[in-house]
């Protein structure tokens, strides 16, 4: 199965998604106007459930801290 990557058109502007090859990923053609389109990078979390907080430890002073997001 191949990867889902993202892609903008340069020329109209269309956002879209395509299954692509890794080989094959940094170009595909845009389903609207047929021009070349660019891969984008996606936003992507890595947290698998962790969120950051602000929390702080009177003993060591203010820090972040993770905390499990369930």
């Amino acid at each position: 199965m191949s990867p889902l990557y993202e892609y903008r058109c340069g020329a109209c502007g269309l956002k879209f998604e395509a299954l692509k090859p890794v080989e094959e990923r940094q170009i595909a053609q845009c389903p609207q106007c047929g021009q070349p389109a660019k891969k984008i990078i996606s936003p992507v979390n890595f947290s698998f459930g962790w969120t950051l907080s602000d929390r702080s430890n009177d003993r060591f002073g203010p820090r972040d801290e993770f905390v499990k997001d369930v």
